[in-house]
């Protein structure tokens, strides 16, 4: 089964949106021109999103409050995130989809079409659809925000206002884009994100389904055939290996996605924290901070379970090869083994965030101990801050 016809819906929408640039043919009819046209497409879209980080500092400088420079910067990072995660992910997924597809079509020509590429296909048909509810859901409950607390909000409008009817339609309008079009990354990069776990988390079950098979069936027999494991063991290991390839190309898509994700959500979540235990916060500005730390939570969530999920199934044929007897096989049979431990030994199999991490069981707890941290510190401070009071001393003679 062909994999770009797997995932071609999302790469379409990807497409329309300035997430994927389109393949043109040097020798199709007017292919200048549509290539200026795609790169137009392109300038317009990526320059939305980094023009409201750009306004958003603007107004960070008109602003005389010092005391709301700290939570202003959630916002900041925020919106640098979201340009940072769209523009790099454009070229990552124009320079290495077609590759990562080449290397999954090569393994299925070798081991044979994945368990769940039929079903990948089937759920990437609805992929539009929900990529679309989403943008617009997003972008409704953000403009619904910037409406009702207009007076609070309006900084952020600059420099349109809510003066005038035509101002405040143009201000919406743009809002309402911009949410739409970064919710939109992030939905194509979050389906593709699941779809590459969806269907390696299943190959390595399997993988771990037949490793386990093998050896048991080779225990139970009385007259045990070492040849027939040999095989089987060596030809498994190569398959893991040609799995664990075509694993590691899935990592260019999505590395820029994750890191952006990760990098923007603890900074924004804690000066986000800071701005609500100090009050500095409007209440707009904290619904609107709320919903959008949420949003980036919903999918810091989905990478970290489903990469823990990952990462313990590439690793349990393990625990099935340590149960080997390496005395009782023959000497090729016990290298194929050795070989096949040291791989799953070695460095850790998972989606690696600019290889400062890999996502696995223990980047669930080390969020945790870090949000948690620093929410417990803000409480702190905040009681603290409350409890303090000033009384002029009773023996004190003013004169």
């Amino acid at each position: 089964m062909d994999a770009v016809q797997c995932f071609s819906r999302s790469i379409k929408c990807a497409k329309l949106i300035a997430l994927y640039k389109p393949n043109i043919d040097s020798d199709e009819r007017k292919s200048i021109l549509k290539k200026l046209i795609c790169w137009l497409w392109f300038l317009l879209i990526h320059g939305l999103l980094w023009f409201f980080p750009a306004k958003i500092i603007a107004v960070l400088l008109i602003e005389e409050a010092e005391s709301r420079i700290i939570p202003l910067f959630a916002v900041i990072i925020c919106y640098l995130g979201f340009a940072y995660i769209s523009s790099l992910s454009y070229f990552a997924l124009t320079r290495n989809f077609s590759k990562f597809c080449e290397a999954l079509n090569d393994h299925q020509r070798r081991y044979g079409t994945m368990i769940k590429m039929p079903f990948i296909q089937k759920v990437n048909k609805v992929i539009p659809y929900l990529i679309v509810f989403n943008a617009v859901f997003v972008s409704v409950g953000i403009s619904s925000i910037i409406l009702f607390w207009k007076e609070e909000m309006e900084q952020y409008m600059y420099p349109l206002t809510f003066k005038t009817l035509t101002s405040t339609a143009l201000g919406l309008f743009t809002a309402g884009l911009y949410e739409f079009i970064v919710t939109s990354h992030a939905v194509i990069l979050e389906t593709i994100f699941t779809e590459i776990s969806i269907l390696f988390i299943s190959e390595f079950t399997n993988m771990s389904k037949q490793v386990r098979d093998s050896i048991n069936m080779f225990n139970k027999k009385e007259n045990r055939n070492t040849g027939a494991l040999e095989n089987t063991i060596e030809n498994l290991r190569q398959e893991f290996i040609s799995l664990i390839e075509c694993f590691e190309s899935s990592n260019s898509l999505v590395r820029h996605f994750l890191f952006g994700c990760f990098a923007v959500f603890i900074p924004a979540f804690c000066f986000m924290l800071y701005g609500l235990t100090r009050r500095s916060l409007t209440t707009g500005e904290s619904v609107y901070l709320l919903l959008l730390t949420g949003l980036i939570l919903t999918f810091i969530v989905i990478f970290t379970v489903v990469g823990a999920i990952l990462s313990v199934k590439a690793h349990e044929p393990l625990d099935e090869l340590m149960k080997i007897n390496v005395l009782s096989v023959t000497d090729k049979t016990s290298q194929s083994v050795i070989l096949f431990v040291s791989r799953l030994t070695g460095p850790t199999i998972g989606f690696r965030v600019y290889e400062l991490f890999t996502l696995d069981t223990n980047t669930i707890l080390a969020v945790l101990g870090t949000l948690l941290t620093y929410a417990v510190v803000m409480v702190q401070f905040s009681d603290s801050d409350s409890k303090k009071t000033y009384t002029c001393p009773s023996n004190i003679t003013l004169t």
